[in-house]
């Protein structure tokens, strides 16, 4: 089961991203990176031209800290 943090829905609200958005880039990701005790999970989102990037507790992938569009990853 997936749990936000309260920044995290907080932002997630604030930037219009659904938690379905969430879950499917926790499903299906393009991209991972890890920074320190975080993991980015980044699926493109082609209607916005960017990558939606989900960030998480690298020991604990169920754990969602924030998620916002990345302006640094454009994609098609």
């Amino acid at each position: 089961m997936i749990r936000y943090d309260s920044h995290a829905e907080f932002q997630m609200g604030r930037r219009g991203i659904t938690k379905e958005q969430v879950e499917d880039v926790l499903r299906k990701w393009d991209e991972t990176e890890g920074h320190g005790d975080k993991r980015s999970f980044l699926k493109c989102d082609p209607e916005r031209s960017k990558m939606l990037r989900v960030v998480v507790r690298d020991s604990d992938h169920q754990y969602v800290i924030t998620a916002y569009y990345d302006r640094r990853f454009p994609c098609g």
